[in-house]
């Protein structure tokens, strides 16, 4: 009987530990952004790249986008960081869009408030008919997605493609 209690204090204590790891851990990883961690070697910053032919891709880019930003800024929390739209999905930051998803415009809100630049695609815009002014405010239209990803991996960003 004592054997028995004090395998099954050990389940319990087993289960406690196993639940608090889990709730430690984070839901998204990115093999790019764990290299960098571990790397120890601060970059001049990261630029996340998303090229969905989605158009709801926001919905689980945003969460995974503010995430494994916060993986890296507990590693190096003065890290500059920006986010390149230049897909279909980038039309889901527009006004009328994101209008139907005020978790997604909350999130993206809160991410450019902590300084994180958030830029899409002028030609796709020209390409789709969409104007600058449909986007919300805290969208900067480039004239060319991915010319701005290059302009950020000319100044020493890393880029993360990011994938569903």
């Amino acid at each position: 009987m004592v054997i028995l209690n004090n395998f099954i204090k050990i389940l319990l204590l087993m289960l406690v530990l196993t639940g608090q790891s889990y709730a430690n851990t984070d839901q998204y990883s990115n093999s790019s952004v764990n290299a960098l961690i571990n790397a120890n070697i601060e970059p001049e910053g990261v630029v996340f790249e998303l090229v969905e032919y989605k158009a709801d891709a926001w919905d689980w880019a945003a969460p995974k986008i503010k995430q494994l930003i916060g993986q890296l800024k507990r590693k190096y929390p003065n890290l500059d960081i920006a986010i390149i739209s230049h897909g279909n999905e980038q039309f889901q930051l527009t006004r009328k869009n994101l209008a139907k998803n005020q978790n997604t415009a909350s999130l993206l809100n809160n991410l450019s408030k902590q300084g994180v630049g958030i830029h899409v695609c002028g030609v796709n815009s020209s390409w789709n008919g969409v104007s600058e002014d449909e986007y919300m405010d805290i969208v900067d239209v480039a004239v060319s997605g991915p010319a701005k990803l290059n302009d950020y991996i000319n100044l020493g960003y890393v880029p993360i493609m990011l994938e569903m």
